[in-house]
């Protein structure tokens, strides 16, 4: 097994991508996250609105929710030659009716619509293609001499206002399928420019990658020794695709994400207290406004003074925190209540501590600072809904003071289970799970198709028990479990 591996779970309905590094979980990416992800999309927009005091406009991309683009990522603003163009008014580079060419780099969330930038993208495993980007760029990660050639091929190549950067597996290629792949990139934004002409507003222009395309290339780039894929087609793609990288077909039975131990590290993420290694733990509480953590000692009470014992744990909080940030998917504010440290010098070494962490993170996050109550605050940009919005909901039980797996999940967690049986001699199975969670799984054909797939009929029972998402009551012969079935009723 590799060091670093990227584990893909691509076999049932919902499709998950995990890194792990020593068995640890690094990274994990849920298409739950990004069933309606809308990133690297092009749209045809209409400006329905010029906000002059904010500096941006929000267009009409066809969405429930207009996106917005600020002025310095229009193209008529970066292309103006003005050196006064700061002062301009916005009317001067965008009106209210005006038709304009538009790439989503964000997604809305809550009541924000999505981001928009008028600097178009055209992304490749190589390189990133810039029509109005007007710079050369090259990945830092090439050692020089190399970066600086890439750079001067770029500008030699550059026409106009194009821009290009250049990933990291540029230095694999050959200048002539360099300039090869720049041409295909060209002729697609050409036809895509045509593709607008005389085209009504809004509508969708070019759908940009899915959701396993666009973690894989993440993944790559991350330096993974590896893939292991559970889905053949998926598996031979990959290696048509990354010819230079080391793919695995996985075979086995158990799903999995429960054979790479990741199923177990998913669970552990939505639990609000995690154990430090010292013995101390935090707490982790979402919600809608921001993400509270209080820091604990627990069972550690350290050999040497107190003031060292708060210290220490402190600092491995501030660690865990720093991993469980970018596990769990936190954004917006984040507040952390650490053990009190009344020595000045001791918060200042925590502070510096977790601005080294926060920088290592590939989200942007801000350590603004203590207050004057001791609590460090954070902000961190939201790039997608966290872990526990997205596999949980409200407790209908405790009546939204809990959390409970949502009827989406259970569905999916109820598939995956099933999955791992299609090779078992029984021909039925039987599943008692909540009546939310049986209407998820019958709506749109979801369960027929699953009784075809693993060829074994499926029992759903419904369940009051709340505090599970599913039991699964037997595996046996149709005669046997309508019997039992039967008898339940």
């Amino acid at each position: 097994m590799y060091v670093k591996a990227c584990i893909i779970n691509a076999a049932t309905s919902s499709k998950r991508i995990a890194v792990i590094n020593d068995k640890a979980l690094e990274k994990i990416y849920l298409q739950e996250q990004s069933e309606n992800q809308i990133i690297g999309d092009i749209y045809w927009g209409k400006v329905v609105k010029v906000l002059p005091h904010m500096q941006a406009a929000f267009i009409d991309i066809g969405l429930s929710m207009n996106g917005f683009i600020h002025r310095n990522e229009l193209v008529s603003y970066q292309q103006s030659e003005n050196p006064h163009k700061d002062q301009q008014p916005m009317s001067a580079f965008i009106r209210e009716g005006e038709k304009v060419l538009v790439q989503v780099v964000k997604e809305g969330i809550g009541t924000k619509g999505p981001k928009l930038t008028g600097i178009i993208e055209f992304s490749s495993d190589e390189l990133v293609y810039l029509p109005h980007g007007n710079y050369v760029a090259v990945s830092k990660k090439i050692a020089e001499p190399k970066r600086q050639q890439w750079k001067q091929l770029g500008e030699r190549l550059k026409q106009g206002m194009e821009g290009f950067l250049f990933r990291t597996a540029i230095a694999e290629k050959s200048e002539a399928a360099v300039q090869h792949k720049i041409k295909e990139l060209q002729k697609k934004y050409e036809r895509l420019e045509r593709q607008t002409q005389g085209m009504k507003a809004p509508t969708l222009v070019s759908k940009g990658q899915d959701f396993l395309e666009t973690r894989v290339q993440a993944a790559l780039q991350q330096g993974i020794d590896g893939i292991v894929v559970d889905d053949f087609d998926l598996y031979q793609h990959l290696q048509t695709t990354y010819p230079n990288s080391s793919i695995e077909y996985y075979k086995g039975n158990e799903n999995i994400f429960s054979f790479y131990d990741v199923e177990r590290q998913i669970e552990k993420l939505l639990k609000r207290i995690v154990w430090l290694k010292s013995g101390g733990y935090i707490v982790i509480d979402e919600t809608e406004a921001m993400t509270v953590v209080d820091v604990n000692t627990g069972k550690f009470s350290g050999k040497d003074n107190i003031r060292k014992t708060m210290l220490q744990t402190n600092m491995e909080a501030a660690y865990e925190l720093s991993k469980q940030m970018q596990l769990r998917h936190l954004g917006g504010m984040i507040l952390i209540d650490f053990i009190n440290m009344p020595h000045k010098e001791d918060r200042t070494e925590v502070e510096r501590y977790m601005k080294k962490l926060c920088e290592q993170d590939e989200v942007r996050t801000n350590v603004v600072g203590f207050t004057e109550l001791g609590i460090l605050q954070l902000t961190r940009k939201k790039v997608r809904n966290s872990i526990g919005s997205t596999l949980t909901m409200p407790c209908e039980v405790c009546e939204g003071t809990g959390k409970m797996i949502d009827s989406k999940t259970a569905a999916f967690q109820i598939e995956r289970v099933i999955w791992e049986h299609r090779g078992a001699e029984e021909e039925a199975i039987w599943i008692e799970t909540r009546s939310d969670v049986i209407n998820e799984m019958k709506a749109q054909g979801f369960l027929n198709a699953l009784e075809k797939m693993v060829k074994k009929t499926v029992y759903l029972t419904p369940s009051d028990d709340y505090t599970n998402a599913f039991v699964l009551r037997q595996l046996g012969s149709n005669e046997q479990i309508q019997k039992r079935v039967s008898a339940s009723i």
